[in-house]
């Protein structure tokens, strides 16, 4: 008993040692100069939406591109005033619902707007847990200039714990599905 306790420790202890530099320390991209687009991966947080609008406002980004869940953007919803600023011609913030809300999903309707609009540069804005796997999805998907930044969200123990399983199970789909 006292081995299998010895063992499930030494376990967790090298998961959390060799996942540092992937889920806590990142390599995240220095902010270019100016992007296209500033996408914000979903769920679109507060602490997302106030950098992309930062970066917005500073000229760094000319497009705000939110990818919120299917749904949100429909009158009558829950969620749908919480996304009033989308999709107003001649605005600035386009709103999006992938499918599937997944980052593999966030990552073809990135490509495809891309093409669509002709953007060759973006900024993508996650978590910092999330920032090596968005990286790895998105530049399958697309070929410009890409930069993806952290939006420095705190999260307690629990939420690393979390994002520890859950970023490792993602990362373990997304070697054996490589395509776009």
């Amino acid at each position: 008993m006292i081995a299998a306790v010895g063992a499930a420790a030494a376990l967790v202890l090298l998961g959390g040692v060799i996942g540092a530099p992937v889920y806590v320390a990142p390599e995240v991209d220095p902010t270019p100069a100016h992007a296209d687009v500033v996408y914000v991966l979903g769920p679109p947080t507060a602490a997302r939406v106030e950098l992309a609008r930062a970066l917005l406002d500073a000229g760094v980004g000319d497009t705000m591109l939110l990818s919120v869940p299917g749904g949100a953007l429909r009158p009558g919803t829950r969620d749908h005033e919480k996304f009033r600023a989308c999709n107003h011609p001649g605005g600035d913030v386009v709103c999006i619902s992938p499918v599937p809300f997944t980052t593999g999903g966030e990552a073809r309707a990135l490509a495809e707007l891309a093409e669509e609009r002709r953007w060759t540069s973006a900024i993508v804005i996650t978590r910092t847990s999330h920032v090596a796997r968005a990286r790895l999805l998105v530049e399958r998907c697309f070929g410009g200039e890409l930069a993806v930044i952290d939006a420095h969200e705190p999260l307690g123990f629990g939420g690393w714990a979390y994002q520890y399983v859950y970023q490792t199970a993602a990362f373990a789909k997304a070697f054996v599905t490589p395509d776009c």
